[in-house]
């Protein structure tokens, strides 16, 4: 077995101990490879929807800018490689088992101490080891889940983004929008100022309260993007670019970004399976809350006037699927359920079917695997969505790794 595929063996084995919120453990583990974060300058973004749209566009601008900008982002969609970028290029496999290989001692001595890391506060050090190591000017850092407890929150950053609430991780976050906003405002620092994106009443009036306690200001988006150029679909794009705008224009007014080189940045931004239009056709789309896949159908109503969709879905088993499967069934013509591989527990097709049919009369097909799916016989367009962890199999149906990771 290569170095590559030991380091990818111990971060998979991490996943058996789940999700654990909360900061003692990341920090622990920074502190025994010297903190490499202290030396970052990081962009914090949050939010239920949108943040890695928001994040792989300001990623882009900032390297448009002339910055070497760093960029970890979860989940992945093929590799782990993909969560750590530098300027739109992926770890190499060489250096991330060189990484894995420096912290595994630590994270076996804490283990051995009955604490061990959970796969994502590991990975959120190998980032900040990583971007240390490269000297990143910037750091664009999303958050994986929350806020107020997520392994990213160790850091203290320039600027704090929150690019929307919805209704989503409720085992974990609560189940109403102003629990959720409280969990996501936590990555509020003193004096740090606050760039928001649209939020509800009660959502925002939240942000406020935390912004106050910490003395940060709240920005607000930009209300016109000129004449700039997205290379994202849909509206909803259009509203994370006047966000990112307004992040950008603050930075311009802190340091020397250059925002003429910044805004081309907007035009070459790579994000997959949002709103993405496959080489056949499809449209492959990672929503998997209901809000994202109200956007979803928007966009599909918008781009595809008239049209109805052979709607290929998956989810992991912790998700809306009833809600979701109703607004689907707006544009559906048939639905095709597929089971999702990993370690996170999903949904089978017979489980989806059985909710389906309380929502939906429209016909169900099953199949045992994505590339069947595919090969099915289908009479419209394939609409692919429900999780990013479908999306990355789909996308491994049409593409090389190499072809995904690099952005």
């Amino acid at each position: 077995m290569s170095a590559y595929q030991d380091a990818l063996k111990f971060l998979s084995d991490l996943e058996t101990y789940g999700i654990k919120l909360g900061l003692e453990q990341v920090s622990e583990l920074f502190s025994k490879v010297g903190n490499p974060q202290e030396k970052l300058c990081f962009i914090h973004v949050a939010g239920t929807n949108g943040k890695g749209s928001v994040c792989a566009m300001l990623s882009s601008c900032l390297k448009a800018a002339g910055f070497k900008t760093g960029f970890y982002s979860s989940p992945h969609l093929v590799s782990a490689r993909e969560r750590f970028r530098i300027n739109g290029k992926a770890i190499s496999e060489k250096e991330l088992a060189s990484l894995v290989l420096k912290l595994k001692p630590h994270v076996e001595e804490m283990k051995s101490a009955g604490k061990c890391p959970t796969f994502f506060e590991v990975t959120t050090v190998l980032a900040g080891m990583h971007f240390a190591k490269e000297k990143a000017d910037f750091v664009v850092w999303e958050t994986g889940m929350g806020g107020r407890f997520d392994a990213t929150n160790i850091v203290t950053p320039v600027a704090s983004v929150i690019t929307g609430i919805g209704i989503d991780h409720t085992a974990y976050l609560g189940s109403t929008e102003a629990k959720i906003a409280f969990e996501k405002a936590g990555i509020i620092k003193p004096g740090v100022p606050v760039f928001c994106g649209k939020l509800s009443r009660n959502a925002m009036d939240v942000v406020r309260k935390k912004a106050r306690e910490s003395g940060s200001v709240i920005i607000s988006p930009e209300k016109d993007l000129g004449n700039i150029k997205l290379s994202l679909k849909g509206e909803i794009q259009r509203e994370n670019a006047r966000l990112v705008l307004s992040i950008l224009s603050w930075l311009a007014s802190e340091s020397e970004l250059d925002m003429e080189k910044a805004a081309k940045g907007f035009s070459t931004t790579k994000w997959l399976a949002r709103f993405q239009i496959l080489k056949d056709g499809s449209i492959l789309d990672g929503s998997h809350n209901p809000q994202a896949v109200s956007v979803l159908v928007s966009n599909a109503r918008k781009y595809f006037p008239g049209e109805k969709f052979s709607v290929m879905f998956g989810c992991l088993a912790d998700k809306d699927s009833s809600s979701v499967l109703e607004i689907l069934d707006k544009v559906a013509d048939e639905f095709i359920f597929v089971p999702i591989k990993g370690s996170r527990k999903s949904l089978s097709p017979d489980e989806l079917e059985k909710i389906c049919r309380r929502v939906s009369d429209k016909p169900v097909k099953k199949a045992q695997s994505v590339g069947k799916a595919l090969d099915m016989d289908h009479g419209k367009r394939f609409l692919i969505t429900g999780s990013l962890y479908l999306a990355g199999q789909v996308l491994s149906e049409y593409f090389t790794e190499e072809e995904i990771v690099d952005i």
